[in-house]
């Protein structure tokens, strides 16, 4: 037995490319949700500057930024 994600080598081709046709990957609304997800954690440093813990910015912000950059990233992409 098999997780749905691990793909399983005794699967043919035929029926592997018609389980990937039937998904609809054009309207994913993913990107939202990390874009969303990285204000959260800008704000979450906002917050922990302004109650006198600077260093956690070390984290938050190179995390914030790049959640924000892959869901732009993922939105052109999307689009194309």
């Amino acid at each position: 037995m098999f997780l749905p994600g691990v793909p399983n080598d005794s699967e043919d081709v035929m029926a592997r490319e018609r389980r990937l046709d039937s998904r609809d990957f054009r309207r994913s609304g993913y990107w939202r949700w990390v874009f969303a997800g990285g204000f959260i954690v800008l704000a979450v440093w906002g917050v922990c500057l302004l109650i006198g813990l600077p260093g956690t910015g070390l984290v938050l912000v190179p995390v914030g930024m790049f959640m924000i950059l892959g869901s732009g990233i993922q939105l052109l992409l999307d689009r194309m």
